[in-house]
């Protein structure tokens, strides 16, 4: 009974009313001393709640008995009340529905999300999450441990039609039914990634991972600046490192097995 009254408050009546409601359910109709002896409560607190329901179309009086004159008191029939605060509470749903879209239709369009992730295991339940709600492309550049626990949310992501790009910095080519790219292995052109993941998911996230430091975190942005660099980013080192491998002999001859005079300078 008292979740039944805490609901019943939940719709709109006071604790007095909704007891008295209960009350005259039971017992109809009744007078005020028979619903404060049922419901509880106190007399003078009765007909107090009892004018305010009446306001509310919440009872009706009645006369009749032994006594013409004792008036008495009569609930409006529960299925009618679920249908009053059914009826107005889809009203507001509605008004709200429509107000609601047009103050955020005015909101700032330009604003964009940009926040810090704490800890390794957290950074990549974001990377994870993201990876399954893409819905068009991913563009990724990690290490093989980072991608070893992501292989299973891209295979997935790719059965779904996504594009999937990646670039694995320290290990041979992998047999992933995407393109897959592998990174130059020499120590200086490599080792300027450690600790490194770059992804950009559907154009419209960027998620970049540092977990070297003592306090590995990750960069969560869908601002259109630091997408667009991501994304240039992890392009821009596959196209040179395919260059590398596709030219390796010249390359390794005008630049060193490091590339030490290309990329020692800066």
């Amino acid at each position: 009974m008292e979740e039944v009254i805490d609901t019943l408050r939940e719709l709109g009546l006071s604790r007095y009313e909704a007891k008295i409601y209960i009350a005259l359910l039971s017992n109809q109709p009744s007078n005020g001393n028979n619903i404060a002896k049922v419901s509880g409560v106190p007399t003078p607190k009765v007909y107090e709640a009892l004018q305010k329901m009446k306001e509310k179309e919440l009872v009706f009086t009645v006369s009749g008995g032994t006594n013409g004159n004792q008036v008495r008191y009569s609930p409006l029939p529960y299925k009618e009340l679920l249908e009053t605060k059914k009826n107005k509470f889809l009203n507001h749903l509605e008004f709200l529905d429509q107000s609601l879209n047009n103050v955020s239709s005015r909101s700032d369009v330009e604003w964009s999300e940009l926040f810090m992730i704490k800890g390794y295991s957290s950074s990549m339940e974001v990377v994870q999450t993201a990876i399954e709600e893409c819905d068009t492309q991913i563009i990724l550049s990690c290490w093989k441990r980072e991608f070893d626990v992501l292989k299973e949310y891209l295979l997935k992501a790719h059965s779904r039609g996504v594009v999937v790009v990646t670039l694995i910095f320290d290990d041979k080519q992998v047999d992933v039914p995407w393109k897959n790219f592998t990174h130059y292995k020499e120590e200086l052109a490599v080792g300027r990634h450690r600790g490194e993941l770059s992804i950009v998911v559907d154009n419209n996230k960027a998620i970049v991972l540092q977990s070297l430091e003592n306090s590995p975190h990750s960069v969560v942005s869908s601002h259109p600046v630091m997408v667009t660099t991501t994304r240039n980013y992890i392009r821009h080192d596959i196209y040179v490192n395919r260059m590398i491998y596709d030219f390796e002999d010249s390359v390794i001859e005008y630049y060193g097995r490091s590339l030490e005079n290309l990329i020692s300078g800066f």
